[in-house]
């Protein structure tokens, strides 16, 4: 049963990274099987995946690429929570710029920044070589066995546009989503709360000039928080 797989040894693994045996080295085997059963099975467990970064780190010898590749590739599929970013520093800097790693890296830098146009020229082959990706058509091959990978890029797209725009029109939307056809803009349309207007030409997503609204931040410091980074500020900065 290939989707009992990732149940099965997440409730295993539950009893076994608890408390002090969270670190155990015993327990990386199994680990790397459910990261792999992630990426297959289109599931997603942010502890788990900390959590093997946080082993290969205790335990070098056990280090395996292959498995860090398929845990940042599955923290992008989150965002834009902040798993992407709490993974890159669970791994030793002189590992993270090995040119697999470096590969994906390069494109959660594309994803954090929303250029979903570049991630559907990437994905779909037709991404023209340049500094950032020297062999652009290795990018469909990362993320091919990354089960939902672009579904879930798609999602993150809607809610950047449904924060980002008041209006947008359909083509535009279209290619933002790579190029989905009706029956997916209806359905997205349909979750997001999106508005057809004009003949179906334009899609209304929210007036947000209703929604803004100025917030006073009054920051309070006590002489203790002050105190301790004085504390621990070498003199020189200090005075500088």
């Amino acid at each position: 049963d290939i989707m009992g797989q990732f149940d099965a040894l997440k409730s295993s693994l539950d009893d076994h990274i608890q408390g002090v045996n969270r670190y155990n080295p015993e327990n990386v085997t199994e680990l790397q099987q459910c990261v792999a059963a992630m990426a297959s099975e289109n599931r997603y467990d942010r502890d788990i995946a900390l959590t093997t970064l946080k082993l290969y780190q205790l335990n070098p010898d056990k280090y395996d690429e292959a498995t860090v590749r398929t845990i940042l590739l599955k923290t992008l599929t989150v965002l834009p929570g902040a798993d992407f970013a709490l993974a890159k520093c669970l791994i030793d800097a002189n590992r993270i710029n090995s040119p697999e790693l470096r590969l994906v890296l390069n494109l959660g830098s594309v994803l954090e920044s929303c250029d979903f146009a570049v991630f559907w020229k990437l994905a779909k082959g037709e991404y023209t070589a340049d500094d950032k990706f020297k062999s652009p058509a290795e990018i469909a091959k990362l993320i091919k066995p990354i089960s939902g990978f672009e579904e879930a890029v798609r999602a993150f797209a809607c809610r950047v546009i449904s924060t980002t725009f008041q209006c947008i029109d359909r083509t535009q939307l279209v290619r933002l989503l790579g190029g989905v056809n009706e029956a997916k803009v209806t359905e997205y349309s349909g979750k997001f709360g999106w508005e057809t207007r004009e003949g179906g030409k334009v899609l209304y997503m929210a007036n947000h000039d209703s929604t803004i609204k100025s917030r006073n931040i009054d920051e309070r410091l006590s002489f203790g928080s002050v105190h301790e980074v004085l504390v621990h500020t070498p003199v020189q900065t200090v005075i500088e």
